[in-house]
């Protein structure tokens, strides 16, 4: 989900609250008097406004009967402070969220994660490891492997050496200190820490929730604890995915290894859809599908 090609105005209802995250601001769009809340986590680099979510709010906007606005907000890993953050701090953020939308009387809450906010979804669902207010559902668009899609960028020799510096860095109390820049993928414009950086690329990292490689008891061991209603849209034609990936088989393992009646019949591929769902006719068909999942919770 890009940027808009044509930046338009647009209104928000500004909402602070209490978070860790300093200052922190969390922005409506849509039916402001809505009981429900479509809470959009994007992915790395991207914060409140970053992405194109206006054809989800246009379709909120057009199905009263859903009574859903949608909200944005800022955490500690948004835009450039992705390099220095990590899922937990995520979790808590927007776990702060889920509170004030508690608060102020919203009924229904639901996730959806865009790449990175895929992994913050499945993050959150992490009772062992975090205590989260519940929410009503959890829909995932794009979820790619951080560690697979660097292969079409750095040889998977320089993969396994710069994860080899980040564990020895952070073997050496160096975790939250910057990687050399020469042994990160050049799209890297800005620092990452070595903790990051083999939570992002590291087999086993903290990150590494969609790997084609990862085993059926690693699938059920984060997949099988999701305990609310799940929809699960891939992007078809995602160029961040290697070709190698069996993008369909991979999506059956994912859905497979959920708890009975937890993945939603209308998971699927994103038909043309690149990673960023950039075409008018990949929008239509998400926007359709969120709008029959939210319609059945």
């Amino acid at each position: 989900m890009p940027a808009s090609a044509t930046p338009t105005l647009f209104p928000v209802t500004v909402h602070p609250f209490s978070s860790p995250t300093p200052n922190s601001c969390a922005y409506e769009r849509g039916p402001s008097s809505a009981q429900n809340a479509l809470v959009f986590i994007g992915g790395l680099t991207s914060g409140p406004h970053a992405t194109d979510v206006g054809f989800l709010v246009k379709m909120l906007e057009q199905s009263p009967h859903l009574d859903y606005s949608l909200w944005e907000f800022r955490m500690r890993s948004s835009y450039s402070g992705f390099g220095y953050s990590s899922l937990a701090n995520d979790v808590e953020d927007t776990a702060a969220l889920v509170r004030y939308l508690r608060e102020i009387g919203k009924e229904k809450i639901v996730l959806i994660g865009a790449s990175t906010g895929c992994q913050d979804c499945l993050e959150y669902t992490n009772g062992d490891k975090y205590q989260t207010p519940p929410v009503d559902g959890y829909i995932l668009t794009s979820p790619i492997s951080d560690r697979e899609s660097t292969f079409l960028f750095i040889s998977r020799q320089d993969l396994d050496k710069s994860v080899s510096v980040a564990e020895a860095m952070i073997g050496g109390g160096q975790k939250d200190d910057p990687m050399p820049k020469e042994l990160l993928p050049p799209f890297f414009v800005t620092p990452v820490t070595a903790y990051r950086w083999h939570s992002l690329a590291a087999k086993g990292g903290d990150e590494d929730y969609f790997s084609s490689d990862l085993s059926d008891s690693t699938l059920a061991a984060t997949f099988g604890r999701v305990d609310k209603p799940l929809l699960i849209m891939p992007a078809g034609d995602d160029e961040m995915v290697p070709p190698t990936v069996d993008r369909k088989g991979l999506l059956g393992r994912w859905t497979a290894a959920c708890k009975d009646g937890v993945s939603s019949d209308l998971s699927g591929p994103i038909p043309g859809a690149d990673h960023v769902v950039s075409s008018p006719e990949a929008q239509s068909w998400v926007a359709e599908r969120v709008g029959v999942f939210l319609g059945r919770l």
